[in-house]
């Protein structure tokens, strides 16, 4: 009889752990479409200001989708610019992180090892941080 009631433990617990991620999982998800309304309406607003400083005069009478496109081309000519800064900063950031996580033995390790280390590293941890932020952000809407 032990057993059975042990199973039975065991099930009741493994199907509050599912219902428990199964909750998260949704105020991810509302999180997530939370965040996502508020960021396009933001990046709308920031491409069309942007799309009619760089129309100038021209911008007057020019549909929002217009501008907005313009917006969005002068913010993918800045990003290309400064794609290389980023690209090597984002590098010396990740092999940092694995030289921090191998500690004494950094020395001794490949760098190109340290920043694979570095970047799963940083995935693992900037996932479960946007994770939870989706959670609560989700949590706040419902």
């Amino acid at each position: 009889m032990g057993e059975l009631k042990n199973l039975r433990t065991q099930q009741e617990q493994l199907l509050s752990r599912a219902k428990a991620l199964s909750n998260k999982l949704y105020l991810a998800g509302l999180g997530a479409v939370t965040k996502a309304e508020n960021t396009s309406n933001d990046l709308l607003d920031q491409y069309v200001a942007s799309g009619s400083a760089a129309l100038g005069e021209k911008a007057e009478g020019k549909p929002t989708a217009v501008l907005a496109s313009r917006g969005a081309l002068e913010a993918a000519k800045e990003l290309i610019e400064t794609a290389p800064q980023k690209r090597k900063a984002l590098y010396e950031k990740l092999v940092a992180a694995g030289s921090e996580q191998r500690g004494e033995k950094a020395e001794d390790t490949n760098e190109f090892v340290l920043a694979g280390l570095g970047a799963v590293l940083t995935a693992r941890s900037e996932g479960e941080k946007f994770f939870n932020e989706l959670v609560t952000t989700g949590g706040k809407r419902a």
